[in-house]
């Protein structure tokens, strides 16, 4: 069971979008095409690794569900996702709504996201070879969500270890609220520096 309610659950689908579709295409057993792969690539490499992170997530979710059933992975998959979503997806909501957060907590969430997209990443590949049937968009929606995994993986490895440079040379990490975002901005991770 989940810590979010069903109202934060559909919150989370409809600002990080790339869910809602990957529901989409699964519920109704629709083809992705070359264009929706595309945009499907676009849309999650177009935002930061702790949303990516999220939106893969609530993907991976939708995915593991259909197959948790007759596929054992597809059970750890559904795990690994919810744990996720229990992870971030308050702290992202509270970002975007303004909150305060704790700076400490998010901190220690950011040094997490590289691991927690390799885990995922892993699991969505190997469900996609567990799955029998090519024709299904499952193969084709773990396919994807996988490679931008493992793409958001190697942004925040590199942003942690340039943090971890920044700090060892004076940087200091401000308090990071709503106010210092761009505006319409839900990233919580990876906050800014400013040299003491």
């Amino acid at each position: 069971m989940s810590l979010l309610n069903e109202q934060q659950l559909a919150l989370l689908h409809t600002h990080l979008i790339v869910p809602i579709a990957v529901g989409d295409y699964l519920y109704n057993n629709l083809s992705v095409g070359e264009d929706a792969q595309y945009g499907l690539h676009e849309s999650l490499s177009e935002i930061d690794p702790d949303s990516a992170l999220l939106a893969i997530a609530l993907s991976a979710k939708h995915i593991a569900l259909r197959y948790v059933n007759h596929i054992p992975v597809a059970a750890a998959l559904s795990l690994e996702s919810g744990k996720i979503i229990d992870d971030y997806g308050l702290d992202w909501l509270a970002n975007y709504r303004g909150m305060p957060l704790d700076e400490v907590a998010l901190q220690e969430s950011l040094r997490h996201v590289p691991e927690d997209l390799e885990s995922i990443a892993d699991l969505l590949d190997a469900l996609r070879f567990a799955l029998m049937d090519c024709e299904d968009p499952a193969v084709i929606l773990c396919d994807i969500l996988s490679i931008q995994a493992r793409a958001h993986m190697e942004i925040a490895d590199f942003i942690l270890a340039e943090l971890e440079r920044d700090e060892g040379e004076g940087f200091q990490i401000a308090d990071y609220t709503a106010s210092a975002a761009p505006s319409g901005d839900n990233i919580i991770l990876f906050p800014i520096h400013l040299r003491q």
